[in-house]
């Protein structure tokens, strides 16, 4: 089993990094009761990656098939500002609306444009991700947009956890609400775009909401929720990929399975200790 995991040990070390990523980013999204942001998001990415592919199909750019991230990053990142925007909730139309109305779009937009794009076809599995191709290369690449973006929040815990706990009375202390909810989406769209291209809609909405939620059922602090969300995270990733390996299971929804019942133990142990 070892030797047929460690042939994809470059595909495990860049699941990893998605992993971490969106399981810190997680913690706000669903603290901010935000969560189908991720899935919106990720979608907005794959409809910029068919919207390269159909560009290049009609010869507007056909470097653009071999190259769709910047693309779907321009895509994810201006429907990660328009969210931060309307996060307010001041709008005509409620923010969840707001998200499964682009979300849908996004979706039907992405079939159709792979559906009359040359190549479509033949880059389906690219719009759903397909976790064991990553490269070394792309793992550096992960780890380039990450990194900043995890210090980032890091060095401005305090701030964005203010702002998304209590925004009412952080907007009265005088911190710039709308700028810190805008530099959170941001980031957000910033991680999604990429590691929508390696790990699908599918996987990335989980590394964005089970790990938070078992985090938020197992730890008394919110310290505590970040260390619980990464563990989760790093856990069903590693078990996932190594049971779906050898045994010739679909990687991603072996790992989101595995997500799913670190959550129910962490739910069942805090029935437990609540007697």
């Amino acid at each position: 089993m070892l030797d047929a995991v460690l042939l994809f040990r470059e595909a495990l070390y860049g699941a990893l990094v998605i992993a971490l990523a969106c399981s810190v980013l997680g913690v706000y999204v669903v603290l901010r009761r935000i969560v189908f942001v991720g899935a919106a998001l990720a979608q907005l990415s794959s409809a910029g990656i068919a919207l390269s592919l159909f560009l290049s199909g009609i010869g507007v750019a056909a470097s653009l098939t071999s190259h769709p991230v910047p693309m779907a990053l321009l895509v994810t990142l201006a429907g990660a500002l328009f969210f931060g925007v309307e996060g307010g909730g001041r709008g005509p139309v409620p923010p969840d609306a707001t998200i499964g109305v682009a979300y849908a779009v996004a979706a039907a937009a992405g079939i159709l444009l792979v559906a009359k794009a040359v190549t479509g076809e033949a880059h389906d599995i690219f719009l759903q991700g397909n976790i064991l191709s990553i490269t070394r290369s792309d793992t550096l690449v992960l780890l380039a947009v990450s990194i900043p973006v995890l210090l980032v929040h890091l060095l401005f815990y305090k701030e964005f956890l203010f702002v998304s706990f209590d925004r009412e009375t952080a907007r009265t202390l005088g911190y710039r609400v709308g700028g810190w909810n805008l530099l959170l989406y941001g980031t957000l769209g910033l991680v999604i775009a990429f590691a929508m291209q390696f790990a699908g809609v599918m996987l990335v909405f989980n590394f964005l909401v089970l790990p938070a939620v078992t985090g938020l059922l197992l730890a008394r602090g919110m310290a505590g929720v970040f260390a619980w969300s990464v563990a989760s995270a790093v856990l069903a990733a590693v078990i996932g990929f190594t049971l779906s390996v050898p045994y010739d299971l679909p990687t991603g929804p072996a790992i989101i399975c595995v997500s799913g019942i670190l959550a129910l133990l962490a739910w069942a142990l805090r029935a437990l200790r609540r007697g």
